[in-house]
């Protein structure tokens, strides 16, 4: 039995018109054709149903991926997987468009998407949905299109985290639900599985103090080793870290503090003090100190017993 996914991607502009580029599993596209085939039927109209069609042509790109499941796989196997494999592939997507905070903030997301599971023609076959529920805005709060250009994309092929589709089936992988393991000591992640998992918080966040508090948690994860003078040290060392001037310095280390002073009151139930332009201000600079740091490849492999001693040396040069 052949499939095809295909989930709307928000907010990801590319930089033409019928653009299609190739991914390893899969391909990003804006080409209205390929849309136009796949919806124009009465399976697509009964069961993704008109507005989400709508969506698809309103988003500024989309993702599909064609295949073919093992000869044993059976209209039984669909009804019992289909969905499971339909939430992989959604994962798989929202993984791969995640790094591209790396190179600029951006609130691309995908929210639904479809599995089409036929034998001949897809208009003949079945259907089957997932749905996430990640909705990401800019650092300030902004939800707007941000154009990457066809290198840039690509530039992320290597990194891309593909699933086995016949290991969802075998051995009944779930991606439903997102990950917690991050959270536990022993699984084998690092300083920075910790920082970017925060940061994927702070992004999928529309309160902006919100933003904040899981930008501090990200700083923390990556630097600090102590919750003694944890404010201090992090900005300390946050701005020794990618601070190129004295002033640059002084500058990250005052945004820093400035940022935790709006942790500490959220994380407390307590009000905010100041208006809410500069609450932006400091979450957009937070947003881009985290992006610095998190190409920094150092400070994350310096044993444990000897953090302290490298970040004073670092002060003291």
């Amino acid at each position: 039995m052949k499939y095809r996914f295909i989930c709307a991607i928000y907010f990801l502009g590319m930089e033409k018109d019928n653009m299609t580029i190739p991914l390893p599993s899969g391909k990003i596209s804006n080409e209205k054709g390929l849309l136009k085939q796949m919806f124009d039927n009465n399976l697509s109209v009964g069961t993704l149903g008109i507005h989400s069609i709508e969506e698809f042509y309103d988003a500024p790109s989309y993702y599909v991926v064609d295949g073919e499941f093992a000869d044993a796989f059976t209209k039984e196997d669909c009804d019992a997987y289909g969905t499971q494999v339909t939430f992989a592939f959604l994962r798989q997507i929202q993984n791969f468009i995640g790094n591209f905070w790396k190179l600029r903030d951006n609130c691309a997301y995908v929210r639904d998407g479809f599995l089409y599971v036929y034998d001949e023609y897809l208009s003949e076959g079945c259907t089957y949905k997932a749905s996430v529920s990640l909705v990401n805005s800019f650092a300030n709060g902004e939800q707007k299109n941000v154009c990457f250009t066809e290198d840039e994309i690509i530039g992320f092929a290597d990194d891309m985290q593909i699933f086995d589709v016949q290991g969802v089936v075998e051995q009944k992988v779930s991606y439903r639900n997102p990950t917690q393991k991050q959270h536990y000591k022993g699984e084998g992640l690092d300083k920075k599985d910790m920082g970017e998992m925060y940061v994927a918080l702070a992004r999928g966040e529309m309160v902006i103090p919100m933003k904040v508090m899981s930008y501090c948690m990200a700083l923390e994860a990556l630097v600090a080793n102590t919750t003694t003078e944890l404010s201090h040290r992090v900005a300390e060392r946050v701005a020794v870290l990618i601070g190129k001037t004295k002033e640059e310095r002084c500058e990250i280390y005052t945004v820093v503090k400035k940022g935790y002073d709006v942790r500490s009151k959220i994380a407390h139930g307590d009000f905010i003090k100041g208006n809410e332009e500069d609450i932006k201000k400091y979450s957009v600079l937070l947003d881009g100190y985290l992006r610095a740091l998190l190409t920094l490849i150092e400070p994350y492999e310096i044993e444990k017993s000897k953090i302290d001693d490298y970040y004073l040396g670092l002060l003291m040069e």
